[in-house]
């Protein structure tokens, strides 16, 4: 890859076939194809209750102020839902042509958005909060798509980034693996094969000099968990074709569970502000 590092402006090395990193910052991109999808099984309860955790934090910041959010890349639905439960306005987007339909179905408000904008988009609306739930990282031209979002920000609007973490122990196990020629479980990181790949992945101090450079501030910082304790052998079935691996990767899922608060954290949680013109 010939290109420059996004963030630091440095070169990349080479990883594997599809991955490489910023040998600098410690950016990786990969060079799969980018694509829509729909959700893996067996996270419900997972991102049901991370989504509570956000919705917390943002009353939390907001304390009696009523707000708007975007949510791009809706998915299922999940967060629409709980934003829905909780008389929380919120625009739903979606890009997947299928996705979008079911969506609409079921909430009022869903937009057919998809980053980077290639049309005119000035006569959307402005929002306090734009969501980007595992969303961020199957995006190309990052740069661009940051100073889009600009567009449809209020004053002091905020961007919330969650995505998997480089430094998380997960990504450093199967990194560790794949130098040892055992590739699939990094393949799987990246979603590798399936519809809509991992083109990137951050840690916190590379996700932070990027939104620097583009205009934002951090504003709040923390995780989400990884696993929950239910729907794990789903999960990984959807993938893994051997249920004896499933069951056994399934049951060491759920005692990391347990152990996850205490460890390398492997999603990042982040705000972002909009900087203040002078």
């Amino acid at each position: 890859m010939t290109e420059q590092c996004i963030i630091c402006n440095s070169h990349f090395k080479k990883i594997n076939e599809f991955v490489y990193k910023c040998h600098n910052c410690s950016f990786y991109k990969s060079t799969l194809k980018p694509g829509f999808g729909q959700e893996i099984g067996g996270i419900e309860e997972l991102r049901k209750n991370n989504f509570k955790k956000i919705i917390n934090i943002i009353k939390k910041l907001e304390g009696e102020k009523k707000f708007e959010i975007l949510e791009v890349g809706s998915g299922d639905g999940f967060f629409l839902q709980e934003c829905e439960n909780q008389n929380i306005n919120i625009t739903g987007s979606e890009a997947h042509n299928e996705q979008f339909e079911r969506l609409k179905k079921r909430f009022s408000n869903i937009r057919k958005i998809s980053f980077p904008l290639k049309d005119d988009f000035s006569v959307f609306s402005k929002f306090d909060y734009i969501i980007f739930n595992d969303v961020f990282e199957h995006l190309e031209n990052l740069d661009l798509v940051l100073d889009q979002l600009k567009k449809f920000l209020n004053v002091n609007g905020k961007i919330i980034i969650n995505l998997p973490s480089s430094n998380g122990l997960i990504f450093k196990f199967s990194e560790f693996l794949n130098k040892f020629g055992v590739s699939s479980f990094y393949n799987r990181l990246w979603q590798k094969d399936l519809s809509s790949p991992h083109l990137s992945y951050f840690n916190n101090s590379n996700l932070n000099l990027l939104f620097e450079n583009s205009g934002y501030n951090l504003v709040y910082s923390s995780y989400l968990n990884t696993v929950s304790k239910t729907g794990n052998f789903k999960r990984l079935n959807s993938t893994i074709n051997n249920k004896l691996i499933c069951l056994i990767l399934s049951f060491i899922l759920i005692l990391f569970f347990y152990f996850q608060k205490i460890l390398p954290k492997d999603i990042i949680l982040n705000i972002f502000e909009l900087k203040l013109k002078n």
